[in-house]
């Protein structure tokens, strides 16, 4: 059979046995040996109450002053009380559990007695720091309430209580620290009996946070009234976070979470004695301000958080708290966001390729990113290589490795534009046109650098609006990512030559030969002749001139042929006159 192991039953044995136990508000008390009592109110062994008291708890009258006794007082006649205070001294509280006292010594001064208005100091033989002062009093006669109780600390510091009402020994309907059951008279040896009298009460005398810290030194009592009789008896300290609480470690299980399921907050280590209350805080800021999660006032408490939280106990003693460590639960998310800029994304397009496209956004971070075949992606970052991916449409896919699985994705497209470009030729005229070209796609832009006369849409070129040179047209597709393609070609002249009628041959380089400006031109041919018709020069080099070197001044005759750039025969006859 598979046991099913809860998140409690985990933390249960993280935290050990214990740590279900409630704490429980418990005060330490101590009783303190004190000195300062002034009368023996209390009769102990065999004989008189004379004999063994000085005084009485009441003022009473000649005939009846009563005295408490011991469990084991004898009077002349041989009586006994049926109950009475206990021989050893020590006196366990019906009133507050845990709380004892011991009273002086019966066979001497046990009470700190003021009859009318005055006041008595009882000094600590061991002075101590607590929480609480528990005074063990009673009152014959009586009770007022103008009594006015002082602590006093080592430090010479005190902390007053006024208006302090202690019972009268008999007939009180506040419960007592002890009901003795019984008192004997001083004059006569006479031992009463009651059932639910005389009683000693306790006072108690609760200290300010700020005096945890010192040392009780004696506790006064100043009475302002000549009745009652008061007897002050006895003095416990109690201990009740008289230090800072220990906040402990806070764990939670689990410790990672989708949103909304249940996590057990746990604490050890915590203090868990005295009037310990607890509080569980909870930042959603990283530890900045915490806030108290309304009812998680115990040692364990579920949340639900739907975010990564930090938890935290504040652990308070009365005045004084603590918090305990901080413990961190991730709520991973459950969604997820990826985007890229918006495309197509181009690839080999006309200002050079965009190597790599990065997304804009995605959250959380830390997720893989992965798409279809074809798409080249860094799973870690996104980005995706336009170089080496195919063209097409993908969807990418954004997830966040964890139990709650947060997905995201989105669509890109990538686009490889290719233009074409041709012309009919490479090498035109200066005449007409070029003819239109073919290209793709359809609906770019033509361009070229100056001196070429072209049509921006057709990409057709007017020759004879251009300047002879070489050429390269370039054009550009339209649309989300353009393309670019290019055609090299050139211009031939076409223009006719300039026919010089005067050659100087004398060596400054200015008419010094007879030589066309021509170009593009095949067939050349030119034939110079004397006056009387006799050839005097042949050349069928353009490049080449007649310098007239072997010949005389005077006035001579050339012809010129030649097929121009668009293969149509020139024929050009002129005269020159050759100077010397």
């Amino acid at each position: 059979m598979r046991t099913k192991i809860t998140h409690l039953a985990f933390l249960l044995a993280l935290l050990g046995a214990g740590a279900l136990r409630t704490a429980r508000a418990q005060t330490v008390y101590v009783p303190a040996a004190v000195t300062g009592y002034t009368a023996d109110v209390v009769a102990e062994g065999a004989g008189t109450v004379a004999s063994q008291t000085t005084n009485t708890v009441d003022r009473g009258n000649s005939a009846v002053r009563w005295c408490f006794a011991t469990t084991n007082f004898v009077n002349p006649s041989g009586q006994r009380p049926t109950r009475a205070l206990p021989p050893s001294g020590l006196i366990t509280s019906i009133s507050t559990p845990g709380l004892t006292y011991q009273m002086g010594p019966f066979t001497g001064n046990n009470s700190l007695r003021i009859d009318g208005a005055s006041s008595g100091t009882l000094t600590l033989t061991n002075p101590q720091p607590c929480s609480e002062v528990m005074v063990l009093a009673t009152e014959g006669n009586g009770n007022t309430v103008g009594k006015t109780f002082v602590v006093t600390f080592t430090d010479g510091t005190s902390q007053t209580f006024n208006n302090i009402v202690v019972p009268d020994w008999f007939g009180g309907t506040i419960t007592p620290a002890i009901i003795v059951g019984s008192r004997v008279n001083r004059p006569d040896d006479v031992i009463d009996n009651p059932a639910n009298d005389p009683r000693i009460y306790e006072v108690r005398l609760t200290l300010s946070v700020s005096n945890y810290s010192r040392s009780v030194q004696s506790v006064s009592v100043t009475k302002t009234s000549t009745d009652p009789v008061l007897n002050v008896m006895g003095i416990s300290l109690g201990s009740n976070c008289l230090g800072v609480p220990t906040g402990g470690t806070a764990v939670a299980s689990p410790a990672t979470v989708c949103p909304g399921l249940p996590v057990v907050l746990g604490l050890t280590g915590a203090s868990a004695t005295g009037g310990i209350t607890y509080q569980w805080q909870a930042s959603t800021n990283g530890g900045t301000t915490f806030t108290d999660i309304a009812g998680a006032t115990t040692t364990f408490f579920t949340v639900r958080p739907t975010v990564s939280t930090q938890y935290r106990a504040v652990v308070t003693c009365r005045l004084q708290s603590s918090n305990s460590t901080v413990v961190n639960v991730t709520v991973p998310p459950t969604v997820a966001t990826v985007t890229y800029a918006a495309g197509p994304f181009c690839q080999g397009n006309a200002g050079g390729p965009t190597q790599t496209a990065l997304p804009t956004s995605f959250t959380p971070t830390g997720g893989i990113f992965t798409s279809t075949t074809g798409l080249v992606l860094d799973a870690a970052t996104g980005a995706v290589n336009l170089s080496t991916s195919t063209p097409g449409t993908y969807t990418v896919t954004y997830t966040i490795p964890n139990s709650c699985q947060a997905v995201a994705s989105t669509s890109i497209t990538l686009v490889r534009t290719v233009a074409a470009l041709a012309y009919p030729g490479s090498s035109f005229c200066r005449v007409g046109t070029t003819g239109a070209p073919t290209f793709s796609p359809q609906g770019g832009t033509f361009t070229s650098t100056a001196g070429l006369s072209l049509n921006p849409s057709t990409g057709a070129i007017d020759l004879g609006s251009s300047t002879a040179g070489n050429y390269t047209v370039s054009y550009t597709s339209s649309g989300a990512c353009p393309a670019t393609a290019t055609a090299a070609l050139t211009v031939k002249s076409d223009a006719l030559p300039t026919f010089p009628n005067v050659l100087t041959p004398n060596g400054d380089t200015k008419n010094d030969e007879l030589k066309l400006t021509i170009s593009d031109v095949t067939g050349y041919h030119i034939r110079v002749f004397n006056r009387w018709g006799r050839k005097v020069y042949e050349g069928y080099d353009a490049a080449k001139g007649w310098k007239a070197e072997d010949n005389s001044a005077g006035m001579y005759y050339y012809q010129v042929e030649y097929a121009d750039c668009a293969g149509r025969q020139q024929l050009h006859k002129t005269w020159i006159e050759v100077v010397k």
